[in-house]
């Protein structure tokens, strides 16, 4: 019994499972299948067409979004490197300023030394010719005491008259 039970499930699973439209499959039913009506030569022809479009619309959409995704990716780079450009100009420019700034400095520092040499130079001027008047001063005194010793040595001193006097 068991033999024929397992027979018997296995023809209704063969049946259930041979076709569907109720067993038409199976027992030849000529019933028109549900859904929409079979396309005919005409239609395939231009579905197949409306679809080869479609997928040309598809590709080059897909080509512009390409395009468009490229050339932000250049206008990027080419911002990341005027960015860069334009950073170094500015380091350059720092780097004028501090050099232009330090040779300002010297030239600060070479000003005050060049000042103080030559107020030193007029001050030793000053001093040399102080000195040479006493020098010289001196050399007169020496001279008018020299000139009154000997006058004195030699007694009562006098003058001759002019001789265009005479």
């Amino acid at each position: 019994m068991e033999m024929n039970m397992t027979n018997l499930l296995w023809f209704f699973a063969f049946i259930f499972l041979a076709g569907g439209n109720g067993f038409g499959g199976l027992f030849g039913n000529n019933r028109p299948p549900m859904g929409p009506p079979p396309a005919t030569q005409s239609e395939l022809v231009a579905g197949l067409n409306n679809q080869s479009i479609m997928n040309e619309l598809n590709a080059l959409g897909l080509a512009t979004q390409n395009n468009n995704y490229e050339t932000a990716r250049l206008i990027s780079d080419q911002n990341l490197l005027m960015q860069g450009q334009n950073n170094a100009n500015q380091i350059n420019v720092i780097q004028g300023f501090n050099q232009i700034a330090s040779k300002i400095d010297a030239l600060s520092a070479q000003m005050a030394s060049c000042c103080c040499e030559i107020k030193t130079q007029m001050l030793q001027d000053r001093l040399t010719d102080a000195q040479a008047k006493i020098v010289s001063q001196q050399a007169e005194i020496s001279n008018n005491a020299q000139s009154q010793y000997i006058l004195g040595q030699m007694g009562k001193w006098v003058a001759n008259a002019p001789a265009a006097a005479a």
